[in-house]
């Protein structure tokens, strides 16, 4: 059996998953089910949250959340392979930035639904502003954090390279007015890892 990828590369979390795996040499078996719509009811018939991303392993098991995920695939890798340091201040400052390139998108997504998902009588500006307001910390936050260049995991990304450039590449493209203020070094180290086919094949701002 396949190891089979539920969820679109537009989801920051399924994408995240799909490009670790990309960059750990595991092949997987895509389906781009989508949250929103049709597709629905069939996510819940692996995930009773109809949730992505799901990662369906070649024993059968149905692994959710994006963390537990990538912790079974950090935990198969092979020691070269991996891609978050095992111990110590190293591994803490992976972690660090890939929690605010988490919690980026999730308010990246929660504006989404607010604009396009909420019907406009039901806005409510104010929250609306707050959410901006979270994302462009964390937009700062991983500004200062970013490589100069080069990629954070040395000659080749780690983690934070990944979850860095996804959580930018997904403001671009939904919300692409909060990346007004440039983010000089984001926008470089998302250039030079969208350069690799590992995340190249995923980039949802890509030109189709």
């Amino acid at each position: 059996m396949a190891t089979i990828l539920y969820g679109r590369d537009l989801s920051p979390f399924a994408r995240r998953v799909a490009v670790w795996a990309a960059l750990q040499g595991v092949a997987l078996e895509r389906r781009p089910l989508m949250v929103n719509g049709p597709d629905f009811e069939t996510l819940k018939t692996v995930n009773p949250m109809g949730r992505v991303p799901i990662l369906m392993t070649e024993d059968g098991e149905a692994l959710i959340e994006t963390a537990a995920i990538i912790d079974f695939l950090e935990e198969q890798a092979p020691a070269e392979a991996k891609l978050i340091p095992v111990s110590g201040a190293p591994r803490r400052e992976v972690l660090q930035i890939m929690a605010y390139g988490h919690n980026t998108v999730e308010k990246g997504v929660a504006l989404v639904y607010e604009k396009n998902r909420r019907p406009e009588e039901f806005q409510w500006p104010e929250w609306r502003a707050r959410l901006e307001g979270q994302i462009t910390g964390g937009l700062d936050e991983m500004e200062s954090r970013a490589p100069a260049d080069g990629f954070a995991g040395g000659d080749r990304p780690n983690g934070a390279d990944v979850c860095l450039t996804l959580a930018r590449d997904f403001i671009q493209a939904t919300n692409p007015y909060l990346l007004d203020q440039g983010y000089p070094k984001l926008t470089a180290l998302a250039a030079r890892c969208n350069a690799m086919a590992e995340f190249g094949a995923s980039n949802p701002t890509a030109p189709a």
